[in-house]
């Protein structure tokens, strides 16, 4: 599994739809904050240390409820993101 197939898993996982989730995915591809992560989000993410995707799960958090605020502020699962 990918870092990015990971993450969509995640987010979907956390009550997204499928469409939500790869725009928060898109959103933290482009966020600055992910620099480092350009040209990685393909990577197997069994080839990162364990605790690698609680760093990204932050970022993913952040997009997400960027996300959230500005396209569904009432979605039952913001909750999950907080």
């Amino acid at each position: 599994m990918t870092i990015e197939e990971k993450v969509k898993e995640w987010l979907v996982g956390q009550g997204m739809f499928e469409n939500q989730a790869a725009v928060v995915l898109e959103m933290m591809k482009a966020d600055e904050a992910n620099e480092a992560m350009a040209g990685r989000w393909a990577d197997r993410i069994e080839g990162y240390h364990s605790g690698f995707f609680a760093i990204i799960a932050v970022s993913a958090r952040d997009a997400a409820l960027r996300y959230i605020d500005a396209n569904c502020p009432h979605a039952w699962f913001r909750p999950m993101f907080v």
